[in-house]
């Protein structure tokens, strides 16, 4: 890929050819930078979302002053942005000590074991794995596990349902860097 992208980005200007980010992950290489995104055209798709989660992230966590709040709090994300969330959470946890998020990996029984990104996750597989764990206050999921501006996911579970089975509330973190920290700080 990184071939054709130098050639048609000699040629034309723009990348054109991009591997979605499990390919990279697969490869056990690192997402490449923002720029070779020509703009994260491609974002729907997987397509750098996991750079443009991580420098947004990294954006805001600069900013921040830690401070004494307490908070112990739930996150549930795919297999494949899992290393990613957690290299997150602990920068978090390091400025915010008494706040505490159990990060969970959820494995993909509906679709199958080698689906591994967090929009395919689905309702009775949240419901299922997470039964008996610790998950704090509120449950945090993004907003990709849900059907396009409902509160569905793709198995036909509602968030109500999840809420119910688990007894927790759950929040839907929407995409950006900024938006994962305010939830976990609780400022959303």
């Amino acid at each position: 890929i990184g071939r054709w992208q130098d050639k048609i980005y000699e040629e034309y200007g723009i990348h054109f050819i991009h591997a979605g980010d499990e390919w990279y992950i697969l490869a056990e290489e690192e997402v490449p930078e923002e720029g070779s995104y020509d703009g994260y055209l491609q974002l729907e798709n997987g397509v750098g979302m996991l750079r443009l989660l991580k420098d947004e992230f990294e954006e805001g966590i600069v900013a921040l002053m830690g401070d004494g709040r307490v908070r112990e709090i739930s996150l549930a994300t795919g297999k494949l942005a899992y290393p990613y969330l957690k290299k997150m959470v602990d920068r978090l946890e390091e400025k915010f000590p008494n706040i505490k998020v159990h990060l969970y990996d959820i494995r993909n029984d509906f679709f199958g074991e080698n689906i591994t990104v967090s929009g395919l996750i689905t309702g009775q597989d949240l419901m299922t794995q997470l039964q008996r764990k610790k998950l704090g206050e509120v449950l945090l999921i993004p907003c990709n596990m849900l059907k396009t501006d409902e509160d569905i996911f793709l198995d036909d579970f509602t968030v109500r349902e999840v809420e119910s089975a688990l007894q927790v509330p759950v929040d839907i973190v929407k995409s950006s860097g900024q938006d994962l920290i305010d939830a976990i700080l609780g400022e959303n």
